[in-house]
């Protein structure tokens, strides 16, 4: 009897977790390739180093692939435009005086996120989803704006700014980066009436951004001025989206 009571009460579990599950798909995702256009705001910093944070806008096109008979499992790629980049302090040291100000760096690139995700719908209108996976990305414009302001009035009566483009090979003291980078991104979203999306995200770069001429030439700079071996560190791309999608 303890026997027989033991194998009704492992049926009955069994039952209940196959019902919950045909319950839990009764929205299931259409299978195939759905496309949608996204806009957003981006607030990126450089890791690693006393970079702040800068604000930046993305738009792009995403292609969704749901996968057939395999209950809200997908892949998504695509292709953004995204501006990423940070600001810091920086102070100078003169014959007469010190001067301080602060460099923003604005960097656009082209990405690629090619990420696995899941997706579950509530009900006919509202669902949610959840993705992972690698982007890469090429640098194709921007600049440095670095604004300097001058402690004494005898030596430097006003603000000195300049630009300098983004991914060209400067020497020192302009920061030289490297033009391509790669990392690893995180999206959730929420999507109502199959049509409008708000998605947030992260990306963390996984590559080094300062070119090697620059790190060689800092390196050489302290060396003949100060007599110390003097490293930077490694910089990373850092990004926090918020973004609008529309699927079609």
């Amino acid at each position: 009897m303890h026997f027989t009571m033991k194998r009704f009460f492992y049926l009955l579990l069994a039952l209940t977790m196959v019902s919950n599950n045909v319950m839990a798909f009764d929205y299931e995702p259409e299978e195939g390739l759905t496309y949608m256009g996204i806009f957003g705001m981006n607030v990126s910093k450089l890791q690693n180093h006393a970079y702040g944070s800068k604000a930046g806008a993305s738009m792009g096109l995403r292609l969704d692939y749901m996968l057939p008979h395999a209950h809200g499992a997908y892949i998504t790629s695509g292709l953004d435009w995204t501006m990423k980049g940070g600001k810091t302090s920086v102070i100078m040291t003169g014959d007469d005086n010190d001067y301080d100000g602060t460099v923003k760096y604005s960097m656009h690139y082209f990405e690629i996120p090619i990420h696995a995700g899941f997706r579950y719908n509530f009900n006919e209108n509202i669902g949610v989803y959840a993705e992972f996976g690698p982007y890469f990305s090429v640098g194709v414009g921007g600049k440095h704006k670095a604004s300097i302001d001058g402690d004494g009035e005898a030596v430097r009566e006003e603000e000195d700014a300049f630009t300098y483009k983004a991914f060209k090979n400067y020497g020192f003291p302009q920061e030289s980066f490297q033009r391509w980078d790669a990392g690893l991104g995180f999206r959730v979203g929420a999507e109502y009436n199959e049509h409008y999306n708000l998605i947030i995200g992260c990306d963390w770069g996984l590559t080094d951004m300062y070119r090697n001429s620059f790190r060689d030439d800092f390196h050489d700079f302290y060396k003949e001025t100060m007599g110390i071996d003097a490293s930077l560190p490694k910089v990373k791309n850092f990004n926090f989206s918020i973004t609008l999608g529309y699927r079609f």
